[in-house]
């Protein structure tokens, strides 16, 4: 059976592998983020947060179509963006209380 100190010290190395992972995501995120419009003209405002059945049904020009579409692509990936950020976050707190555990059982040997 591992001890402590063994199953922190492969624990660190697993949240490593997350954090990277996380970050992988946010810069993919960012790099599609920053290649959508972001501020809804005022025409289409109101059709924020829809489905692409209800833009087809309700705008009639194809152009307002594919930008509303971008636009709530945008919204949906900064969304993902910020949730990957919060969960990066909260595995980075986790290894570094890992950390201090390691710390502490290496100072007592």
């Amino acid at each position: 059976m591992k001890n402590k100190l063994e199953i922190l010290k492969t624990s660190v190395i697993q949240r490593d592998d997350e954090i990277f992972g996380y970050q992988l995501n946010i810069d993919n995120y960012t790099l599609m983020i920053a290649s959508l419009p972001s501020v809804w003209p005022e025409n289409i405002i109101k059709y924020r947060g829809s489905d692409i059945a209800t833009l087809v049904a309700n705008i009639q020009d194809e152009e307002q179509i594919t930008l509303a579409a971008d636009l709530i692509f945008y919204d949906k990936l900064f969304a993902t963006l910020m949730t990957e950020k919060l969960e990066q976050r909260k595995a980075i707190l986790v290894r570094q209380v890992i950390a201090i555990q390691i710390k502490e059982l290496e100072s007592c040997t």
